[in-house]
C-alpha cells in the first residue's frame, strides 16, 4: 500500500507526464499539484475528480492501492467513501464465507473422527484341518497313520512284519491325497467329510487369530482433512478481516 501522493506521481510518471504537463491537463496549479505529490495536501471533491479524468483512475482502484490514513484523509470524497464501503462489504462477505467454510469443515471433521472412533476391528480364529487322502469303506481311521512312521530293518533280509509295513506305506502313499480345510468352526479331535469312494478324515494341524480391521478406520483420513482444512478457513477468515 502506498500513500495517496506516491499514487498520484507514479501514476503521472507512468503516463511520462512532468508536473506542468500533468497539472495543465488536471486544470489545477503546479505547486497545488506538488503539494499533493509530497502529502502536504488531500483535494476537494472537485480536484478528486479532475485527477481521476485527467490520470484515469477511478476511486474503487485507488482504495485499492493507497493505505488506511489517506483512505482516512479522502473520507470527505464522495467516491472514495462509497468504495471504501462497497470494499469492506465484500471483504466482510468473503471473511464470513471462509468462516462458514471452516464451521462446516469442523463439523465434517468431528462427524468423521466420530466414525473412527467407532471403528472396532473383527477379531477370529480360524482352524487349519488336514486329510491325508480318502478312506474307503470298512478300512481303519488311522489307515494313512503308516505315512507317518520310520520303518527300519536289519542290514540283512527285512523283517516279515517290515516288510508287510513297508509295502503297505508304499500302498498309502500312491493313494494319499492330502486337502486342507480352513474354516472358523472348532473340531478338536477332527472331523469326518463324505467323499466320492469314501469319506475324509480332517484332523486339527493349527490355529491363528485373523484380524480383519474395520471400515470406519478409513474415517480417520477424512477427518484429519476436514480438520485442518477448518483451521486453514479460519486463519483466512481472521486474515481477510
Amino acid at each position: 500500500m502506498m500513500k495517496f501522493g506516491d499514487y498520484l506521481r507514479a501514476r503521472r510518471e507512468d503516463k511520462g507526464w512532468t508536473q506542468p504537463e500533468a497539472a495543465a491537463k488536471a486544470d489545477i496549479e503546479q505547486s497545488y499539484l506538488s503539494k499533493l505529490e509530497t502529502g502536504k495536501s488531500f483535494p476537494s471533491q472537485d480536484v478528486f475528480e479532475r485527477l481521476a479524468a485527467a490520470y484515469g483512475f477511478d476511486a474503487e482502484t485507488l482504495a485499492q492501492s493507497v493505505d488506511a490514513d489517506s483512505l482516512k484523509a479522502l473520507r470527505e470524497i464522495g467516491q472514495v467513501r462509497a468504495a471504501v464501503i462497497s470494499l469492506q462489504s465484500r471483504s466482510v462477505r468473503l471473511a464470513r464465507s471462509w468462516l462458514a467454510a471452516g464451521v462446516a469443515s469442523v463439523f465434517l471433521g468431528g462427524a468423521s473422527l466420530g466414525l473412527f472412533s467407532l471403528a472396532e476391528d473383527d477379531e477370529y480364529t480360524v482352524y487349519h484341518y488336514t486329510s491325508p487322502g480318502v478312506i474307503a469303506p470298512g478300512e481303519d481311521m488311522n489307515v494313512y497313520a503308516i505315512l507317518d512312521r520310520t520303518l527300519r530293518s536289519d542290514l540283512g533280509e527285512d523283517r516279515p512284519d517290515e516288510a508287510a509295513a513297508r509295502a503297505l506305506q508304499v500302498e498309502m502313499m500312491e493313494r494319499a491325497d492330502p486337502q486342507v480345510r480352513v474354516t472358523r468352526d472348532m473340531h478338536a479331535n477332527g472331523y469326518l467329510e463324505r467323499v466320492e469312494g469314501g469319506q475324509r478324515f480332517f484332523r486339527p494341524v493349527d490355529s491363528e487369530l485373523v484380524i480383519t480391521p474395520s471400515p470406519l478406520r478409513w474415517f480417520l483420513a477424512p477427518a484429519i482433512m476436514f480438520l485442518l482444512g477448518a483451521l486453514g478457513c479460519f486463519f483466512v477468515s481472521f486474515r481477510w478481516k
